[in-house]
């Protein structure tokens, strides 16, 4: 009988633990009163899709790009609720969430177009009943990451946030109307490719902004962001050749080197000293390619591999020109495969690294 009672008093307890007072109307957080009989469920759920129309602008030396697309929301709601305490809640989706720009001024919104079940059912493919769908054009943050470069993958970024607390609104990518990217982007330049497109959240906690959600329970607004991310793949290969096609040129001269006599001091001399100016010319077309940062790239790692290994084979030509009892040295292609090999392995581990 003790253990049933005790049963008894922990479910009491549980059960009001679990009491959910964003039903009960003010000062309970979001202060509409809704009774059993309402059909409306908190949170309330808006499903998201964009259609990538175009995609401008993508500039390494540009922290930004515009982008133009099509918004559409959906949810299960039409645009208004009238509660059964006859008080009136707007549903329109944009009362609910935002598009993160830039740049106001320069952005453009479209005339919002609104569409219910009733009107056009062809339109739904789920329980869905009201749907919004407006047209972006906007300029967006971009932060490019260069540790990778040449062969760097990029991430382009558009932000919808709610207005409110997750407890009363939530926002989910659309099952029945996935996220979709134009075959042709006009604007995109050669060089890129769109590998997938995908979704994330991140949440903000606005410790200015307090919400009571329970007898003596009071705490901040936490937001939803839904983040749409479009991956890009650069073609690295071909702009790899393009950066260090003059840095290897230079290595390869002063691996031609050792097939000069080597009591030609001058001519040898004469090759390093091109070979070097060389690469640190190859060096400083690469810098001024990628604008000013401050992190270790995968190009700066092949420059200086390259200045390595160049330093390495006047070392050898000195060597090769002092000492004659070595075998190694009195085989001009050996050294020049030695050098070669230990190059192409350090470089293949520097692009898969």
């Amino acid at each position: 009988m003790k253990y049933l009672i005790s049963f008894f008093f922990s479910l009491i307890l549980f059960s009001q633990e679990e009491t959910n007072y964003q039903y009960y109307g003010p000062p309970y957080y979001p202060e509409v009163k809704l009774e059993k009989e309402d059909s409306l469920k908190w949170p309330l759920k808006i499903e998201l899709s964009v259609d990538i129309k175009d995609i401008k602008y993508i500039d390494i030396n540009s922290n930004e790009f515009i982008s133009n697309f099509l918004v559409s929301s959906y949810s299960s709601y039409n645009d208004q609720y009238i509660t059964k305490n006859n008080d009136t809640i707007s549903l329109r989706h944009s009362d609910w969430f935002s598009i993160y720009l830039k740049d106001i001024e320069r952005s453009y919104l479209g005339e919002k177009k609104i569409f219910k079940k009733e009107s056009y059912p062809y339109l739904f493919k789920s329980e869905n009943h009201y749907k919004e769908v407006y047209l972006v054009e906007a300029p967006f943050d971009v932060n490019w990451n260069f540790r990778d470069f040449p062969f760097d993958d990029q991430q382009l970024k558009f932000k919808f946030t709610t207005l409110a607390d997750t407890s009363i609104v939530k926002l989910t990518p659309s099952i029945n109307q996935p996220n979709k990217i134009n075959d042709i982007l006009e604007g995109m330049k050669d060089g890129y490719l769109i590998e997938s497109i995908e979704n994330n959240y991140s949440y903000n906690t606005d410790a200015t902004d307090l919400i009571e959600v329970s007898p003596n329970k009071i705490r901040p607004i936490v937001t939803e962001t839904l983040n749409v991310t479009i991956n890009l793949n650069r073609e690295g290969s071909w702009l790899f050749l393009k950066l260090f096609s003059g840095g290897f040129l230079a290595f390869i001269i002063s691996c031609l080197v050792f097939l000069i006599p080597s009591e030609k001091t001058d001519a040898r001399a004469t090759l390093n000293t091109g070979a070097i100016f060389g690469a640190i010319g190859n060096r400083y077309f690469v810098d001024t390619t990628l604008p000013q940062i401050q992190v270790f790239t995968k190009a700066d790692a092949v420059n200086n591999l390259i200045l390595f290994f160049i330093v390495i084979n006047i070392i050898l030509m000195v060597y090769q020109t002092s000492i004659k009892d070595i075998r190694i040295f009195n085989s001009p292609f050996k050294i020049i495969c030695y050098s070669s090999y230990a190059l192409l392995i350090f470089l293949v581990t520097i692009i898969l690294w």
